[in-house]
Order: C-alpha cells, then sequence, then structure tokens
C-alpha cells in the first residue's frame, strides 16, 4: 500500500499490525471544492476574456489555477499520510502537517484507559464515518476524526489492546514460573547442603 511505503519513511515500526486512515468521503469533499473554485475561476476567466480579450490572462488565470492545484495535492497528501499506525506493542498517532512537517505521538497498548467511537450528526451516519478517542492515563485525550466504520475500527483496536495484555500476562507467568522454579531449586541444595552438613556433624 502507497500509505505504508511512505508512513515508513516517517515511522520506526517494523511490525505494522494495520493502519486506520481518514474516510474516502473526505478526499471526495476536497476534490468537490477544488473542482467548484476551478469552475469559478474559469468562468471569471472566460468573462474578463471575452469582455477585454488579453493575452496575460492565461498567465495570470493559468499560474492561480497552478498554485490551487499544488496547494490541493499537498493537502490529500496531508490527510492521506495522517493516520494511526497500529502494532503489536504500541499505537502511533501519525499526523502530517505541510510538506516537510509532521509529528508523531506513540502509546503502549497498557497506557490506554479507554477507546471509544462517535458519529457527530445524521452526515455522519449516512456516509459511515466518525471519530475515535483514544484515552490515555491521567484522561489525556487523543481524537481521529473522519474514519470510515469507526465502531468497527474501534474493535479492531480493542482486539489488538487483549492480545497485548494477555502476551503481557503470560510473560510474567512465565517469569514467575521460572522465579518458582529457581527458588525450589535453591531450598534442593540448600537441603542437600543442611543434610550433608547434618551427617558430617553425627559422624564425628
Amino acid at each position: 500500500m502507497l500509505r505504508m511505503m511512505l508512513i515508513k519513511k516517517y515511522v520506526n515500526t517494523s511490525d505494522i499490525q494495520s493502519t486506520i486512515g481518514h474516510s474516502s468521503v473526505v478526499y471526495l469533499k476536497e476534490a468537490f471544492v477544488m473542482i467548484v473554485l476551478l469552475f469559478v475561476l474559469y468562468v471569471i476567466f472566460a468573462l474578463l476574456n471575452h469582455t477585454s480579450p488579453a493575452p496575460y490572462w492565461q498567465w495570470i488565470f493559468g499560474g492561480i489555477w497552478l498554485v490551487l492545484f499544488i496547494k490541493w495535492m499537498v493537502d490529500f497528501l496531508n490527510l492521506y499520510l495522517d493516520c494511526l499506525i497500529l502494532s503489536k506493542d504500541t499505537v502511533t498517532l501519525f499526523l502530517r502537517e505541510g510538506r516537510l512537517e509532521y509529528k508523531t505521538e506513540i502509546f503502549s497498548w497498557n497506557k490506554i484507559n479507554t477507546i471509544s467511537s462517535s458519529q457527530n450528526g445524521v452526515w455522519d451516519k449516512i456516509w459511515g464515518k466518525g471519530d475515535i478517542v483514544i484515552k490515555l492515563e491521567f484522561w489525556t485525550d487523543f481524537p481521529f476524526s473522519d474514519v470510515s466504520n469507526p465502531k468497527k475500527q474501534v474493535a479492531k483496536l480493542i482486539m489488538l489492546k487483549e492480545q497485548f495484555l494477555t502476551r503481557q500476562k503470560q510473560v510474567i507467568e512465565k517469569d514467575l514460573a521460572d522465579d518458582n522454579q529457581r527458588f525450589n531449586v535453591l531450598v534442593e541444595a540448600m537441603s542437600e547442603v543442611v543434610k550433608e552438613y547434618m551427617d558430617k556433624s553425627r559422624s564425628e
């Protein structure tokens, strides 16, 4: 996936399980706004070129269209790369801001208190999109807006968290079992030493 290839340039996560990005509705909305804006500019250009024809109108409006298209491409890329990166041990909130700026927030699964979703109004329900809110310790909120099927995405997050906690529990139980085994070996060794000492004392 293109998003995964681009994200790996910014985020050093080798065990990515999944990514959650914005809903496609967000991209369609941005594209529609840009098309309307370009159409309005074309109408203005056609009127000006008809009432007072001049060769520089083409250069002026061509430059405006080019700038708007480049801005739209940058905005589209920023939206496309915004995502939650889910790995076995962590969740990474990746937000790209501008061409060169980006920020990441990384949280371990065991630091997450609650994961919830919400849909704001009728349009969110019609388009099947909504927001995800991750609450950490001390009730710090990390929202991620406009995702497809928010309840399904929350279920995926909760499943990965439970898998992490299960693995953590197994590691703790294994460590305790190893500690118990080492303690039993130590007790047996001490018992042997005490027995040998007692036998030696009796023989003397």
